[in-house]
């Protein structure tokens, strides 16, 4: 009971003292955010940049990753990337003369060749083919007496078993040699057989088409979908350069380095938080307004700061917020005499109290008492 008539007391004096000099002053802590960062793809620790308790710079590199393997896949990825644009420009520039001319004497080759099977075969070369079968006649005949006279000197023994046989094998060669001149001259006097016709009218067919094919050029359906190979592959490039990226850990804005723990060749895990960075950059006080005064202060309003740890200096504060929902200290007194006790959390940004400011600091916020109250 005496503890509490005794902060009754001080309350009214402090109440006292800010009427006589038109400022209201409630009492906090300094908060800093904090930030917590880490890598999307994870990976192992190639290097430690910084330790706690070091200052870093915005962009400047907290930990190393690994990025031999993706730097692999990066450049495969870009190799495929220009193999794919090459084969667009290719359709795009359409089909080069030295292949337009080369398949048009591909078409009128095999137009010869089909008109040369379909016409036959000239005169002399049927005269060729006779006189060829008369020589193989003559031969056959001549091997035919040298086997007749061989097989008579074999029963004297004029002549030995072996040039017997090889006789016997110069008849049967001039006898094949028959057949194959026979067939030849036949070929020459009936031409071409339909089959090679049908062949030969393929083929041309064939030419044909691929030389319209090479005239017309690319289709607009070959042409959408190889810019669609080449869309995808750059996609893949910059997915892995965003992959890539993730292995510099960097510090999103200047801080102070409040939890780190890595060494070289740990793992961390995707999304995991592997360092702590408090944003000194971005100092704030929280405080409570007490219910009775609320009135007295709007969000954007310019207070003053004043800290223990630099007595003498001040620092521009302005209310960011004040809270929508009252509070009571504490919060089981609900009397019509203690409402006064009825609190507002209320946050006042600092912007000049980075690099001084800390968090945990008790703070003074002076707020100026409006005229007439």
């Amino acid at each position: 009971m005496k503890s509490r008539v005794t902060l009754v007391f001080l309350c009214a004096i402090l109440l006292a003292c800010d009427h006589e000099t038109d400022t209201l002053t409630v009492s906090g802590r300094v908060e800093v955010y904090d930030v917590h960062i880490g890598s999307k793809i994870g990976g192992r620790v190639a290097k430690v940049c910084v330790a706690e308790g070091d200052s870093v710079k915005t962009g400047s590199e907290v930990v190393l990753l690994e990025d031999q393997e993706l730097t692999a896949q990066l450049n495969e990825a870009k190799s495929a990337q220009a193999q794919a644009q090459a084969q667009l420009d290719l359709l795009l520039a359409g089909t080069r003369q030295e292949d337009l001319e080369r398949a048009e004497a591909t078409v009128r080759a095999r137009q010869a060749d089909l008109d040369l099977r379909k016409k036959g075969f000239r005169a002399e070369e049927v005269r060729g083919a006779e006189a060829q079968l008369a020589q193989a006649r003559s031969d056959l005949d001549l091997a035919q007496k040298d086997f007749d006279r061989a097989e008579t000197l074999l029963k004297t023994n004029t002549i030995d078993r072996q040039e017997m046989d090889r006789r016997r094998a110069a008849l049967l060669a001039a006898r094949a040699q028959l057949e194959v001149r026979e067939q030849s001259l036949a070929l020459y006097r009936s031409g071409s057989r339909p089959e090679e016709i049908a062949a030969a009218e393929a083929l041309l067919a064939q030419s044909e088409a691929d030389l319209k094919r090479l005239r017309a050029g690319a289709r607009p359906e070959e042409i959408a979908a190889q810019r669609a190979a080449v869309e995808q592959a750059k996609s893949n490039v910059a997915r892995l350069e965003s992959q890539l990226a993730e292995t510099r850990i960097l510090a999103p804005s200047d801080a102070e380095v409040d939890t780190l723990d890595l060494r070289p060749g740990d793992l961390v895990r995707a999304g995991e938080t592997i360092a702590v960075l408090n944003l000194t950059t971005q100092p704030y006080v929280r405080c409570y307004l007490p219910e009775n005064r609320l009135g007295w202060v709007k969000p954007g309003q310019e207070v003053r700061v004043t800290v223990d740890s630099y007595p003498g200096q001040e620092f521009r504060g302005k209310v960011r917020r004040v809270s929508a929902q009252a509070e009571f200290t504490p919060r089981n007194v609900q009397t019509q005499e203690k409402r006064s006790e009825l609190v507002f959390e209320m946050k006042v940004d600092v912007p000049d109290g980075g690099g001084k400011l800390r968090g945990g600091m008790y703070a003074d916020v002076h707020i100026p008492i409006p005229a007439g109250k």
